[in-house]
């Protein structure tokens, strides 16, 4: 048992320290990004007009507390909208944004952060992901490991919509 919380308070410490952006030589979370793709479960979701087909422009994180900027798409108009993040006392992260999203960050570095979440809302769990990079595009490497992180959620390469070119 001892060895059980130990292992988890290691883990926590570990997830935790991802969001640190006060340490030195680490990659920082903070800053201008870009969503490249989005991958779901439900692709209706994230097709156009869809409510999970959102775009990141800016990422803080200070105190603990991640907070993101927002644009979605409304009646032909770019709708700018900020989320802030709660971290629960077990480790999980939960940000309410059409229902409720428990989400990790899954990989990250100065040129790429992939989030997977799982949206809550009317009784419906729908599976979504995430890949912010600090440019508009990013290397197909790393579009690649986005992909293998999907499949790990049951998400499959056909439900993954690259943003490149939409503007």
């Amino acid at each position: 048992m001892k060895i059980l919380l130990l292992t988890l308070g290691l883990g926590l410490v570990c997830g935790l320290q991802g969001l640190d952006n006060s340490a030195k030589g680490s990659p920082k979370l903070d800053g201008k990004w870009f969503t490249v793709a989005l991958a779901s479960n439900v692709t209706s979701k994230i097709e156009e007009g869809g409510s999970l087909r959102i775009f990141v422009y800016n990422i803080r994180v200070y105190d603990g507390f991640l907070t993101a900027d927002f644009f979605k798409r409304e009646n032909g108009k770019c709708i700018p909208f900020s989320v802030t993040a709660i971290t629960k006392e077990d480790g999980s992260n939960l940000v309410h944004y059409d229902g409720l999203n428990d989400f990790s960050l899954e990989s990250f570095d100065d040129e790429y952060s992939i989030f997977m979440l799982y949206n809550i809302k009317d009784g419906e769990v729908t599976i979504w992901g995430e890949l912010f990079g600090r440019t508009p595009d990013l290397p197909d490497e790393i579009k690649k490991k986005f992909e293998e992180i999907c499949e790990r959620f049951g998400i499959g390469k056909d439900q993954i919509r690259d943003l490149y070119n939409d503007g």
